[in-house]
């Protein structure tokens, strides 16, 4: 069995011989539980930590994608100010915004397909 090597506070190497004491183990068995038992609940908490860590991806995602659509409408935007054809054909304004749309969905496709 590998040999674990640490420094402890004089009053926690008190109380770990006084709980070993009370249960009737070696301070070595105690320690080794103790460890075991640490390590399980952070294993609980790292599978939490997992979620948040897929919750950030989503919403870096989600942030792109946003990003995306603003730099669409103000490239379109942009182009109109300078007198230029839109690339928009529509009639209606609804129109125009669902052409947009579209043109954004495009542009984020080809954004994650660039990874």
């Amino acid at each position: 069995m590998p040999r674990l090597v640490t420094f402890i506070d004089d009053s926690l190497l008190k109380n770990l011989k006084q709980m070993g004491e009370n249960n009737k183990k070696s301070l070595s068995k105690l320690a080794a539980e103790l460890i075991e038992i640490g390590y399980n609940v952070k294993q609980i908490h790292g599978g939490k930590g997992n979620k948040e860590e897929e919750k950030r991806q989503e919403l870096i995602a989600k942030h792109t994608e946003y990003l995306l659509r603003i730099l669409t409408i103000l490239a379109d935007v942009y182009a109109c100010v300078r007198n230029e054809k839109s690339q928009q054909d529509g009639e209606k304004i609804n129109d125009t915004l669902d052409i947009i749309k579209k043109n954004v969905q495009s542009y984020i496709a080809g954004y994650i397909g660039k990874d």
